[in-house]
């Protein structure tokens, strides 16, 4: 979905909108307070946001003043502000990524691959000139099959990185060390 950055939502800038439900969507309920402080409002001013993006279908009540994002919200909340790009960008952004997805499957380095590679959305409408992204969906899978040799290697490249000033968060970031660091290397964004 896209959205006007210059539009309204509900009688709200659609960014402004757009973010606060962003902030908000992962929240099994929230209050005003919540409200206000996602979308900065001025104390007080949560109420008339609620009952508009209430009206417009983007949050549900569960409470007595507390809310949840609906389906639809969630969906603004995932918009895309960004200007829609040429076919000619759309497709040299696609070339420079299957080049790094070459990369990955062939370079030793990394401990992981590209196992399944699925094109989808806009850019499979050959009528479309100017296209909001390309969409990519990609399932990666380790190299190496054997657990504990895989365990191995990435411990070596956790103490590799760490070496280089790189922070892990916790344990499961450094297991999983192989799946992120590939995810990093793949990942573009064309603006």
């Amino acid at each position: 979905m896209r959205i006007d950055p210059k539009g309204e939502i509900a009688g709200y800038p659609a960014l402004l909108v757009r973010n606060a439900l962003r902030n908000l969507r992962t929240a099994d309920g929230w209050g005003l307070m919540a409200l206000e402080k996602a979308a900065k409002l001025p104390p007080g001013a949560g109420r008339s946001m609620a009952k508009a993006l209430q009206k417009n279908g983007l949050i549900e009540r569960t409470d007595t003043d507390r809310w949840t994002v609906t389906q639809a919200g969630r969906t603004m909340a995932a918009a895309s502000a960004a200007p829609r790009i040429s076919r000619a960008t759309a497709e040299k952004a696609l070339a420079q990524f299957m080049e790094r997805v070459a990369r990955v499957n062939t370079d030793p380095y990394f401990l992981a691959r590209v196992k399944r590679l699925v094109l989808y959305g806009s850019m499979l409408r050959p009528e479309a000139e100017r296209l909001s992204d390309v969409d990519l969906a990609v399932q990666l899978e380790t190299k190496e099959k054997d657990p504990d040799r895989l365990r191995a290697q990435t411990l070596r490249r956790v103490e590799e990185l760490a070496a280089n000033g790189r922070r892990f968060r916790d344990f499961l970031e450094e297991a999983a060390c192989w799946y992120f660091e590939t995810r990093r290397f793949l990942k573009v964004e064309v603006a």
